[in-house]
């Protein structure tokens, strides 16, 4: 105890190295290394030549697919950890170190919508446009099952407009059977500045039973997810693009065919989005018929999308032109509805007594 005090050495330590010093003798009292010395297998500088090789033959993937690659090619041997692949990686001049970002914390409004299982949720969006070699511009439409991650779609549309697009979700219905809900962003020709942001396109949707969502970050519903397998698309397709138009296309239908049968997924378990994907062929449904009250007036929308109402035109829009809409006379006008959708509320006195007195 008194050479403790004297040395400042608690008695844990001083205890210790007398045990040392009585069963080693002076090499006892040398310093240990903490924990016993890490080893490495002897395979593991096999597993970094070909990590680096599959980095260079595949730049996009990053260190948790790379080691899915590992162990699908070397499934019965002990494997590195994820942060040894991506040490690996940066000391071979193949990565960089992430650059660290402030964090900040937004309160939820609501609950995201989370796909559970396939055909639940559709994403649609129009991936930014390039040209070719031969100036020939490439815009393709990108359909995904959010749910599986299998890209149903990916090619250029004709023109870019609702008719063009309807054309493509016939046939996939068709192929694949309708999904529960289609979540697109708020551009044409999926959105407009009408009665809840519906187009003729996602009219038709709806009239389907397919429920229809529009980005809305405020209420946590994003497609982020979509716009993060665009970027992919991006570096792997179009940074240069081809030549031609022929071979630009080639390379879509190649990086699509990969995407789906061949690349890993994080968010699935680090499988293939076809392992998870499972389509249900079926006719295409019927059309919602709008059904009112007997004593609602009905009236059928022109192709400016406006009524006519005791004289007077009304604007109702765009999206409904050719429907019959039903006109529920209220104390101080009306409010027309689409089936369940009310549209409009028209105020006037001036209506009403012309009702009145008809």
């Amino acid at each position: 105890m008194a050479l403790c005090r004297r040395w400042r050495v608690c008695r844990q330590t001083a205890y210790k190295f007398r045990r040392r010093f009585l069963a080693l003798g002076r090499p006892g009292l040398l310093p240990r290394t903490r924990g016993r010395k890490h080893r490495y297998p002897n395979r593991w500088p096999q597993y970094r030549r070909w990590l680096a090789a599959h980095r260079r033959r595949y730049p996009t993937r990053g260190a948790s697919k790379l080691r899915w690659a590992l162990r699908q090619a070397f499934a019965a041997q002990r494997l590195p950890s994820l942060r040894t692949v991506e040490r690996w990686l940066q000391a071979d001049g193949l990565s960089q170190a992430p650059r660290r970002r402030r964090r900040i914390t937004a309160q939820r409004l609501q609950r995201y919508r989370r796909a559970r299982r396939a055909n639940e949720i559709w994403t649609v969006d129009l991936k930014g446009w390039c040209r070719t070699g031969d100036q020939a511009k490439i815009e393709p439409l990108t359909i995904r099952d959010l749910g599986s991650r299998f890209i149903l779609w990916n090619h250029p549309l004709p023109r870019r407009n609702d008719e063009a697009v309807r054309c493509v979700c016939r046939r996939l219905f068709r192929r694949h059977g309708c999904p529960k809900a289609i979540r697109t962003d708020l551009g044409a020709p999926f959105c407009s500045i009408g009665p809840y942001r519906l187009i003729s396109l996602s009219l038709w949707w709806y009239r389907l039973n397919i429920g229809v969502e529009f980005v809305f970050r405020g209420g946590g519903i994003d497609n982020n997810a979509h716009e993060q397998m665009h970027a992919v698309l991006e570096a792997a397709t179009a940074r240069p693009p081809a030549c031609t138009r022929g071979a630009q296309l080639q390379r879509l239908r190649r990086w699509t065919h990969y995407y789906n049968y061949e690349r890993p997924h994080d968010g699935i378990g680090g499988r293939p989005p076809v392992q998870r994907y499972r389509s249900a062929p079926a006719p295409l449904p019927a059309l919602l018929r709008a059904r009112y009250r007997p004593h609602w007036l009905r009236r059928k929308v022109n192709q400016r999308g406006k009524i006519r109402l005791k004289g007077r035109i009304h604007h109702v829009g765009m999206a409904f032109a050719g429907l019959v809409v039903g006109c529920q006379p209220t104390r101080h006008g009306f409010q027309v509805y689409y089936h369940r959708l009310r549209l409009t509320v028209i105020n006037g006195r001036a209506v009403q007594a012309s009702l009145l007195s008809s």
